[in-house]
């Protein structure tokens, strides 16, 4: 019986073994003197794969515990200690709550006693954390934070501290809280919230009782303001607390002048008079901190070990800030496009000036009648002709209210009369073989009979799959002398392909583009990004009005 009742313990148990609290410990000790979230996650996850067995439970805890009561650790490294004791309180439960639960009592005097005044605070910040989401059993959770009871007389022994809290009515607790009406309490905290409300961190925010060991002017100060809310019967009210939060707000914020001298305020505004060529300005300095990004890293050049280093995080910080100002001037020149576009729409840059557009929206809806439908209208007339939709199609008398719409719309009609071409001139029954080919006396390329209708198809599935596939995959090795997109101006943004070992421009791709009739040369090959190519109906080649000509000098 004996053996049968023990075998189900030893399974659940399964001890962890050595070379695992090895690990765990590293961990531990890694975490150092920051509360680094991410490490006692970390720690938390690991711990909560031994969190059904209290043997497990219990080694993962002593791990912990070990540098806590040592008093040659450090007691920086012991606060964040406590915080991943909370978290996998909190987290993680199971077997660790009455581990913990037996042996805290142990450990946190210890460690109340090793933290300087501050550290003391977010120590009992987490001990009523520990209350509030129920945790413990309340008698268990007061003894284990005994000596904050017995501290807190000691924290308001200063003599003026006493005598301003006396005063005001203020009084201690046998265990270290202040006596206060329930509804006192809860309106005086609800104004202490509101002025922590700035405070990200909740370890890092005061309770009422280290208000009053701390600051008790402002201590009474809340107490009369919450005793003032509740006597004209608007403890319910949050404005009214919200006033009077503020007013004290106003009174503690009032050092908060201007404090800079009238010659400062003349520099500052003459940055609002600046004019600058953001966009030449911007694109020279992208171009700048690629070449540094390029020339840094270059394999042919050979640096020192610490030279290296230093290099890291400049070089970094130049990838990222390239990434950023072309993300930024990308972002300028979609707002000045939208805006063109609304003036456009707006018949602001008409040749009517505007009126025809304008004329079309001041309609008059009393004229939505069967009579009124019949009268002509020269404003609603306008704005769907010349005004409103400008650019007419000469193959098919189409409208468009921009030139890229137009642009589109005959690059698609292209495209349909050129495979309709591809269609017409297909042999019937082409995709058959030939009988030597199916006998196996030639080849399938010395027929050459079935190859016209399988490429045309093949051309018209890619030129559709370049046009739907995603713009960022399309790269081009990186070129210091063509670095701008000759579409848009704004220059590329630049990576590092480890695959074959270069930088490389990303949603960038090659194209003809067309000269004047001045240049030498009939065309050159320059780059533009995929989606400005895309807005212009992805064309096989750009005329010279289409591109920047600063982009191509």
């Amino acid at each position: 019986m004996s053996n049968d009742a023990n075998r189900p313990m030893e399974e659940d148990d399964d001890p962890i073994d050595d070379e695992q609290l090895d690990e765990y410990r590293e961990m531990v000790e890694q975490l150092g003197t920051f509360p680094d979230k991410v490490k006692i996650n970390s720690l938390s996850m690991v711990a909560e794969d031994h969190a059904d067995s209290e043997m497990n439970a219990a080694a993962i805890y002593n791990v912990i515990r070990k540098p806590l009561v040592n008093p040659n650790i450090s007691s920086e490294y012991k606060l964040p200690l406590v915080y991943v004791i909370d978290s996998i309180l909190k987290n993680v439960k199971g077997k660790y709550i009455p581990v913990i639960e037996k042996d805290a009592k142990s450990w946190l005097p210890i460690v109340y006693q090793a933290l300087p005044e501050d550290k003391r605070m977010k120590l009992r910040k987490v001990w009523n954390l520990w209350r509030e989401s129920g945790v413990f059993e309340e008698s268990k959770w007061k003894e284990m934070g005994s000596c904050f009871s017995e501290a807190a007389p000691m924290d308001t022994s200063d003599p003026v501290s006493n005598a301003t809290l006396e005063k005001a009515g203020i009084v201690w607790g046998k265990d270290g809280e202040l006596i206060l009406m329930p509804q006192l309490r809860g309106a005086m905290q609800s104004i202490l919230d509101d002025l922590q409300s700035d405070v990200q961190d909740e370890l890092e925010k005061v309770s009422l009782e280290r208000l009053a060991s701390i600051d008790s002017d402002l201590f009474v100060k809340i107490k009369r303001t919450a005793e003032d809310s509740l006597r004209n019967g608007n403890a319910g009210s949050p404005i009214e607390v919200e006033t009077d939060q503020k007013a004290s707000e106003k009174d503690l914020l009032s050092f908060l002048v201007e404090t800079r001298t009238p010659e400062t305020i003349e520099q500052t505004k003459a940055w609002e008079k600046l004019n600058l060529n953001y966009m030449k300005e911007t694109n020279d300095i992208i171009a700048s901190l690629q070449h540094l990004l390029r020339d840094g890293s270059s394999v042919e050049k050979r640096y020192t070990q610490q030279e290296a280093e230093d290099m890291t995080g400049t070089l970094a910080a130049a990838a990222v800030t390239a990434g950023l100002l072309t993300s930024g001037l990308q972002l300028i020149v979609n707002d000045e496009k939208k805006k063109s576009t609304a003036t456009s729409i707006s018949g602001g840059g008409s040749g009517g000036g505007g009126s025809g557009v304008s004329a079309f929206v001041r309609v008059d809806k009393k004229l939505f009648t069967n009579d009124g439908l019949k009268k002509k209208n020269d404003a609603v007339i306008g704005f769907l002709y010349e005004v409103g939709l400008p650019f007419v199609s000469s193959a098919d008398g189409r409208r468009f209210a921009t030139q890229v719409e137009l642009s589109k719309h005959l690059d698609a009609l292209f495209k349909r009369s050129q495979l309709e071409k591809a269609m017409a001139l297909t042999e019937e029954r082409g995709w058959y073989v030939s009988d030597a080919v199916f006998s196996g006396q030639s080849k399938q390329a010395e027929s050459g009979t079935s190859s016209a209708d399988p490429a045309a198809g093949d051309t018209a599935t890619t030129a559709t799959a370049e046009e739907e596939a995603d713009p960022s995959t399309y790269t081009q090795a990186a070129d210091e002398s063509r670095n701008r997109c000759v579409i848009c101006g704004i220059n590329f943004k630049m990576f590092f392909d480890n695959d074959d070992g270069i930088f490389k421009y990303s949603n960038c791709r090659e194209i003809e583009v067309l000269n004047d009739e001045t240049a030498i040369e009939e065309s050159e090959e320059m780059l533009v990004h995929v989606t400005c190519w895309r807005a212009l109906g992805a064309p096989q080649l750009l005329t010279p009005d289409q591109a920047l000509q600063e982009t191509m000098q």
